[in-house]
């Protein structure tokens, strides 16, 4: 015969840990209910939430009318409104009520679900329905094979209907038997208040590796309580050869649990670049790594999909894979060509059809990868529960697969054996051990329990259906845990006060069981006595050494002076030899600009190769904004020469803008974006028209838009002769009334400070090389301006432009101080001599030396600005002061 202990929080407790038996099972509610129904032969199969919360959704469209209590909510929100109506049902349900409406007064809460507990359309059982079902299941003469229930705490704190079911099983013979009086025997209580996770679980792990043998030559007995993810805990366990215990934290946000999220969302119009790149780089992700990564180059290209670098890598794509013009045409049609529209109304069968193709590329992967079976299952979960909706809403999408896709945990490490006994809460100890260790003590859950109107409550009551409280459950709880603590002569429990950068709030709990501990003599029961007696079971991290040894809550080790070790940053500059592998292989404005203003970046980004990946390059904000004007000066220009004009009309340039959006500014079609556009679009028609006009206006013939060029740069390196290609393009290439060739750059900045400067001090070095570029043999410098296009603006020192800026050197003599620095640069690189410029000039100049702008002057260099603002590598170099 079976002896079971039941307690309403010992569904997820050990069993036995001191006396361990064959027949004896420790169990909660969930447990006590499948045990149970096996013994009576009830068993059912197991039903998902998700299915019954489409259930019951069906049953609230069959009771839905514009009168309707839920109408508006339903209307809204259909499955999110389901969820709640189905939890209170099953509240109500699990207590023993049968769908009959009350007499009294009652809430229209409570009406609506008894309308909807008599509606014949199908509702699976789930543990509610099981509970219910067990008080007339136990009249079967079956027997159950349980001789004895050892109550974790007396009866009457049961809910009513457990009340009963611990009725009907004393009457059929089984012993009930309530928990003893327990004896007036408190642990000793210390609390460690650490500031950081990594703090306390340093603390932590040194108390349990600190665990001596007591008078006996017996290690005394340790229960730990992991109410908190263990992960932190666990590297610091493993610096003292300890087990881990492999507690991973509760996420959404793993690579495979992302897959079908983001599909949900990258296959709806308009198209949200981002995520579409987060798609397209998952580590486990759906769309092949060659095609991803043609894709991925084109958003960095071109932030939408459809224009011509999309078209281009779905090119490259069918000519280089098996099935390739297949495979290109798939991704097209999902991601760019026909994408759902809401507002043209999307069916159940349309996601349907789009996930086919999901659902094939999983079912191949997880051939190889265990991990994605289950996505591919939650897959298979998801399009049974919308193929046959007639309508789907974004909304009502994103709450369903919230409902499929369950939290998932994952510990960095698993967990190992221990000689502890492990918790999850202090009220599901039942075993008497010595020592408690409870790590994240403030993470500790309460019970959760609904809130019902009184009236509810009240007209329930009449008709036996009693309805636990929240603070009723919350009382039990504390008592449970206080009662759990009796069993342990030593409690530390873990605090901090912050995690992840955020102040934590402390545990009600640590004051109820400081409460329960004897009081000394005095006034008792105040909040200002209970917080002294908190503040004196409390110790910081720094009151744990004395005397050159650590002690916390009756453990102690010895402590070890260990040399410090300073945490230095990383060398600003380094030596590595003659390198000829350094030598440039061409050179452009930006590889130049790099260069000459830091050699660490340029040789990190040219040599080896360290990019940001392609999802985190898409271009958005300022950036995107000028890909997107440039292309549209770009097609209006081309319009333009094909009818042999020069200025367009708002009309064309309105037109153009929005052909071009969701090819190169998608993002502002997004949802919450019309605000942004409309500013966007108005600064834009304005901005491009005077360009065009001011061009025309001062005799200037746009040529070419992106005109191409290459051309070869002679230095002198080393006392050798190097030439070096530079290639690149100019934004706008035009000829004046005198046939000078005229250069062009446009540049999109919030403010047209620093491009005025540049040009006023002589240091626009890039008008300056692309002015070099289409210079002939012994002609002057081409006129050259950029056009800051937030602004409406050209910065030059033309007058044809208007706002004539004087130039504090020619283009001349900046280009060839330009190449002077070009041919120092490469010669530092070939040498071996990479720095990161700005921190060693930040040193030199600490020291009272030059700065680099005062030591390229004196040798008659350009001195260009370290490129650090948009630098990929500030971290590698420790400017931004991190040294690890």
């Amino acid at each position: 015969m079976m002896q079971v202990e039941f307690g309403w929080f010992l569904d997820r407790a050990p069993w036995a840990f001191n006396n361990p038996g064959l027949n004896a099972v420790r169990v909660g509610p969930l447990g006590f209910t499948g045990l149970l129904q096996t013994r009576l032969g009830i068993t059912r199969p197991e039903v998902s939430h998700t299915d019954r919360v489409n259930q019951y959704t069906a049953r609230l469209q069959e009771l839905d009318q514009a009168d309707a209590w839920f109408h508006h909510s339903f209307s809204v929100d259909p499955w999110s409104t389901a969820h709640e109506l189905l939890d209170a049902r099953d509240d109500l349900i699990a207590n023993g009520w049968d769908g009959q409406l009350p007499a009294g007064a009652t809430s229209e809460l409570l009406r609506t679900l008894s309308a909807l507990e008599h509606i014949g359309l199908p509702l699976s059982p789930a543990l509610a329905d099981d509970i219910a079902d067990l008080v007339s299941a136990l009249d079967s003469p079956l027997a159950l094979g349980i001789s004895t229930i050892l109550l974790q705490h007396p009866r009457e704190s049961f809910p009513e209907i457990w009340q009963r079911i611990l009725d009907r099983l004393e009457a059929r013979g089984t012993l009930v038997l309530e928990p003893g009086v327990a004896a007036d025997a408190w642990p000793r209580i210390t609390v460690l208040q650490a500031e950081t996770e990594w703090e306390a679980a340093e603390h932590s792990a040194g108390w349990l590796a600190s665990n001596s043998p007591n008078n006996a030559g017996l290690l005394p007995s340790t229960a730990v309580v992991t109410s908190h993810p263990t992960s932190v805990l666990d590297h610091y366990l493993g610096t003292h050869d300890l087990p881990r215990l492999g507690v991973g934290a509760k996420s959404r946000w793993r690579a495979q649990d992302q897959i079908i999220p983001l599909f949900m969302e990258v296959i709806w119009g308009p198209v949200n670049v981002q995520l579409l790149g987060e798609f397209l780089s998952l580590p486990v992700g759906p769309v092949r790594g060659r095609a991803a990564r043609e894709l991925l180059g084109a958003l960095k290209a071109e932030p939408g999909t459809g224009g011509p670098a999309w078209k281009q890598a779905l090119e490259n794509i069918a000519a280089d894979l098996e099935r390739g013009p297949a495979i290109a045409a798939e991704l097209d049609s999902l991601f760019s060509s026909a994408l759902l529209l809401e507002e043209s109304g999307v069916t159940g069968a349309q996601l349907a059809a789009k996930a086919a193709w999901l659902a094939r590329r999983l079912g191949a992967l997880a051939a190889h990868d265990e991990e994605l079976k289950s996505t591919a299952a939650q897959l298979q979960t998801l399009l049974s529960l919308i193929s046959g909706l007639p309508a789907v809403s974004r909304t009502d999408l994103r709450r369903i697969i919230s409902s499929v896709m369950a939290e998932s945990s994952s510990p960095l490490a698993p967990a190992e054996a221990s000689p502890w006994l492990r918790l999850n809460h202090l009220s599901e100890l039942m075993d008497d051990v010595d020592d408690v260790l409870w790590w994240g003590f403030q993470s500790a859950s309460s019970p959760r329990a609904r809130r019902w109107d009184a009236q509810d409550m009240a007209a329930l009551a009449a008709v036996g259906v009693q309805l636990p409280t929240p603070e009723s459950m919350a009382a039990l709880q504390v008592s449970q845990t206080l009662a759990a603590s009796q069993r342990c002569r030593n409690l530390l429990i873990v605090t901090t006060a912050q995690l992840d950068g955020e102040r934590l709030e402390g545990n009600p709990l640590l004051e109820a069981l400081v409460a329960a501990q004897p009081a000394k003599a005095g006034p008792s029961g105040t909040a200002e006595l209970l917080r002294a007696r908190v503040a004196a079971v409390t110790v910081s991290t720094d009151e744990t050494i004395q005397d050159s040894r650590w002690h916390l809550a009756c453990r102690s080790a010895a402590l070890v002076p260990v040399p410090r070790r300073p945490i230095t940053a990383p060398p600003a500059s380094f030596g590595v030899g003659r390198r000829p592998d350094f030598l440039p292989v061409s050179l452009s404005f930006s590889q130049l600009g790099n260069l000459l203003g830091c050699s660490l970046a340029w040789v990190l980004d040219k040599k080896a190769k360290i990019r940001p990946a392609d999802a985190e390059s898409a271009p958005s904000g300022n950036k995107m904004i000028g890909t997107f004007v440039h292309k549209l000066v770009e097609e209006l220009q081309h319009d333009l020469s094909s009818a042999h004009r020069a200025v367009p009309t708002p009309e064309e340039i309105e037109a153009k803008l929005e052909a071009l959006l969701p090819h190169f500014a998608s993002e502002f079609l997004l949802p919450g974006n019309s605000a942004r556009l409309k500013n966007i679009r108005t600064i834009v028609l304005d901005s491009v028209m005077k360009f065009f006009s001011t061009l025309s206006a001062a005799g200037i013939s746009i040529e070419s838009v992106e005109h191409p060029f290459e051309k070869d740069l002679d230095l002198m390196v080393g006392g050798e002769p190097v030439t070096l290609p530079v290639k690149g393009s100019v934004d706008v290439v035009g000829i004046d009334d005198a046939g000078r060739p005229v250069v062009i750059d446009l540049k999109w900045s919030n403010r047209d400070k620093y491009r005025v400067s540049e040009v006023r001090e002589g240091k626009a070095l890039q008008l300056a090389l692309y002015q070099w570029s289409l210079q002939e043999e012994g002609a002057q410098a081409a006129p050259a301006a950029y056009y800051l296009l937030k602004q409406g603006t050209f910065a030059s020192t033309n007058p044809a432009f208007g706002n004539q800026l004087i130039s504090e050197q020619d283009p001349e003599t900046l280009w060839n101080k330009a190449v002077k620095a070009a041919e120092f640069s490469v010669e530092e690189v070939l040498n071996g001599r990479v720095t990161a410029d700005p921190l060693v000039e930040a040193g030199r100049v600490a020291e009272g030396g030059p700065s680099g702008e005062e030591l390229a002057a004196a040798a008659g260099r350009f001195y260009a600005k370290p490129p650090c603002t948009f630098c990929n590598f500030s971290r590698l170099c420790g400017l931004k002061g991190d040294f690890s």
